[in-house]
């Protein structure tokens, strides 16, 4: 596996602040040079690992729309949405393409979850 560098900030994906502010529940991470979306943790019990998501794999687009193309903020605005509403991810696992529907659940104090940096060497 090539040496990538990590962003410095990972996304809690869809972290919101107001009531009714839906979270995919993952906490992500981007590849400063490929602008590659992984899922860098899929906490028990959240939406994405009720949906089945897994660390490790890499979101290409959210309903529809690739990742590589939008900004971190972009990315955010389109994982939040209302509690109960849905998303479509289109994940790579393993050299598979898979399109996996999530629906949002609330996110209390973002979880206890505290994102990881981890610095890969070259």
């Amino acid at each position: 596996m090539a040496s990538t560098s990590w962003s410095a900030a990972l996304l809690l994906a869809a972290a919101g602040c107001g009531a009714g502010v839906g979270s995919i529940g993952a906490v992500l991470g981007r590849d400063n040079d490929s602008q590659v979306l992984y899922v860098r943790d899929a906490p028990r019990g959240l939406a994405a690992e009720r949906a089945g998501i897994l660390p490790g794999d890499e979101i290409v687009m959210i309903d529809g729309v690739y990742v590589r193309d939008l900004s971190s903020t972009q990315i955010r605005d389109r994982l939040r949405g209302a509690v109960g509403s849905a998303v479509e991810l289109t994940v790579v696992r393993a050299g598979d393409v898979r399109r996996i529907r999530l629906v949002r659940g609330e996110l209390k104090a973002q979880e206890g979850i505290k994102p990881k940096e981890e610095q890969i060497q070259p």
